[in-house]
């Protein structure tokens, strides 16, 4: 292989793998974070909200890398930022899901499906991010001079 080719193909590789890296997550170490995100205002297929419906948001988490089948619902707001307490230790994903309460008919209520905070839809996630939990050591007892 010639130098020209080896640094052609090294420059290729390079790119390929910062590519890779700039949809990696931002962890945030932290036992407690507060998420926020934008006011639904519009239906699935683009219609504006009527006056007087009601959207409310459901907050979930999920550990890392497990189905989020199984994630765990921690609150409902109808405020636009929501505080996550994390009791488990663990890398943590969040999730948001709106829930539309229409005002002629409240029994119907629909939902959106969960924009999770890893995913790569850049609209919805600019950064994907995640929460690290690890509780701190006790401590240190019977301190005594030497």
């Amino acid at each position: 292989m010639t130098k020209k080719k080896f640094f052609t193909f090294l420059i290729i590789f390079l790119l390929i793998a910062f590519a890779g890296t700039a949809q990696a997550i931002n962890w945030t170490v932290a036992n407690q974070s507060t998420l926020k995100w934008d006011a639904v205002t519009k239906t699935s297929s683009g219609v504006d909200i009527p006056a007087g419906d009601t959207i409310t948001y459901e907050i979930y988490i999920v550990k890392e890398g497990a189905d989020k089948d199984t994630a765990v619902k921690v609150g409902d707001t109808t405020e636009l930022l929501y505080t996550i307490t994390f009791a488990e230790e663990g890398r943590w994903i969040a999730g948001i899901k709106a829930v539309r309460t229409p005002a002629a008919a409240p029994e119907n209520k629909t939902e959106s499906t969960i924009t999770w905070s890893d995913t790569t839809d850049a609209a919805a996630v600019p950064v994907p991010f995640g929460f690290i939990y690890f509780e701190a050591p006790a401590n240190v007892g019977g301190l005594t001079p030497q």
